[in-house]
């Protein structure tokens, strides 16, 4: 059984800060907007971490230990759950959009007991919300459900990440819901040391915009939040969530499911309570991105013009994971928007954060230097 007990430590945050934007736009394309302080979702964040750059040097040192201490055997767990390089894409992340539409899923401990009464079908039903998933996850519901003879039909039908997570689950579903269930109460006792801290961070952070959301346009705040993701609004998204994320940065963790979408943004740099000597993160995000000739010629290209992906790769003459590598530090710097509307991406210049780079960037892109 899981563990249900909350840790000591580890105050429940403050009543999420709630907006309702009805009031002055159509309610058929304004959702309900919900910022609020979850330390749940970063506690699943740093489970699924793969780097630590961004993190203080004491919570460095916290999460290489945290994995060094995980025995072999939940090392094998979360490698199966999770995934790696080996394993492929593994089911345990299909746990978080669960989480987000749990209301009483805040913490660490809030995490374990709701693992603790979900089912194989429950991971299976909160995957993916993608167009392409809906045939491959209706095979495999299918067969979860007691019909024979879909198990390599449904395998064969997700995208080729997918398959051996899927394959275990529909081989043994009691067998993941179980791996997935112990490797959330053993990172739950590494994290409860900190998730005091966490969330006092992540409270910080959530105060520190409530004006903001109160007075900018949506699709503005969302930007601003989330350091460079701009918002399109759908009528099918009725609820917008933000949480921030210590872990997440300087990248956002997006989950989404039937009428809702979530950003677990990048926690500000003014929340985590640094070192005022030290040199701010985000300055050296920007000047690293910077720091690569690729890189200054895809914001040349862009400072022309909206562009797609494959757009940047073919005046690039580079390969679309090399551009999309590129695109990705840009948009840590704050330097690139991403706009999924549909089915389409394309990236824009943010102007207004070039400009800290100071005039030489400002000259190179053909721009006033005064």
């Amino acid at each position: 059984m899981s563990r249900s007990a909350r840790t000591a430590d580890a105050p429940r945050p403050a009543r999420a800060l709630v907006r309702d934007l009805t009031a002055t736009t159509s309610p058929a394309v304004a959702p309900e907007v919900i910022l609020e302080a979850r330390p749940a979702i970063d506690f699943l964040v740093s489970l699924m971490l793969d780097t630590e750059s961004e993190l203080l040097p004491v919570d460095q040192e916290w999460h290489v230990e945290a994995r060094a201490s995980l025995s072999d055997a939940l090392k094998r767990d979360l490698a199966r759950v999770f995934g790696d390089e080996k394993t492929g894409k593994g089911i345990g992340a299909a746990i978080a959009p669960l989480v987000v539409q749990e209301p009483s899923a805040r913490t660490a401990a809030d995490v374990v007991a709701l693992a603790g009464r979900i089912q194989a079908a429950d991971l299976l039903g909160s995957l993916c919300d993608d167009e392409e998933m809906r045939v491959p996850l209706e095979l495999a519901s299918r067969m979860l459900a007691g019909e024979a003879g879909l198990r390599d039909e449904a395998i064969a039908a997700f995208p080729e990440p997918y398959r051996p997570g899927i394959g275990r689950l529909l081989d043994d579903p009691a067998a993941e819901v179980r791996a997935l269930r112990r490797v959330l109460r053993a990172w739950a006792e590494r994290f409860a040391p900190i998730e005091a801290r966490i969330a006092a961070m992540e409270q910080r952070d959530v105060d520190a915009r409530r004006a903001d959301l109160e007075r900018l346009p949506l699709a503005e705040f969302v930007e601003r939040t989330t350091g460079g993701v701009r918002w399109v609004a759908d009528p099918a998204i009725r609820r917008l969530v933000l949480s921030p994320s210590y872990f997440a940065r300087p990248y956002n963790y997006v989950f989404g499911g039937t009428g809702w979408h979530m950003f677990a943004y990048p926690l500000a740099e003014a929340a985590i309570g640094a070192d005022a000597d030290a040199v701010p993160a985000a300055s050296i995000r920007l000047f690293k991105a910077l720091g690569d000739e690729s890189r200054l010629r895809i914001l040349r290209l862009l400072a022309s013009g909206d562009l797609y992906l494959t757009e940047i790769a073919e005046r690039m003459g580079l390969s679309k994971p090399t551009v999309s590598h590129h695109l990705a530090q840009l948009r840590a710097a704050g330097l690139v928007t991403i706009t999924e509307a549909g089915a389409l991406t394309y990236y824009s210049l943010r102007r207004d954060r070039i400009a800290d780079a100071g005039v030489e960037l400002s000259r190179f892109l053909g721009g006033p230097t005064s």
